[in-house]
């Protein structure tokens, strides 16, 4: 799993296993373009998926999960982890949105967008 692709190479067993088994290797990236092999040639399967998604499908190592009834890992006391159990509620991202997106924020960065230097 990687935000921006070219990730570099697989280890060489796993190339092989690949090219010997005829297996379809999956992906999943955050980047804005997604075609085949834009992680590495070896991946036959590329995703998009936001970067917290990203993250979630690394941690499961599997694109073959149903994240509302398959753990994506298991926690440090034995029980399974579930991606509700990690995902911000709504109210928690808007009370960050709330927060850090302001009028002078906007105001600041865009402020000079139209002065040349």
């Amino acid at each position: 799993m990687t935000c921006i692709g070219n990730s570099g190479s697989l280890p060489q067993e796993v190339q092989d296993a690949i090219n010997a088994n005829d297996l379809v290797a999956a992906a999943v990236l955050s980047g804005n373009r997604n075609f085949e092999g834009r992680v590495s040639p070896n991946t036959r399967a590329n995703y998009l998926a936001s970067p917290p998604l990203v993250v979630a499908y690394a941690l499961a190592g599997n694109v073959n999960i149903n994240f509302d009834t398959d753990p994506i890992g298991i926690g440090s006391d034995g029980n399974p982890v579930m991606l509700s159990d990690i995902w911000p509620s709504r109210s928690e991202v808007q009370e960050v949105v709330n927060t850090v997106v302001t009028p002078e924020l906007f105001r600041d960065f865009y402020s000079n967008t139209l002065t040349r230097n």
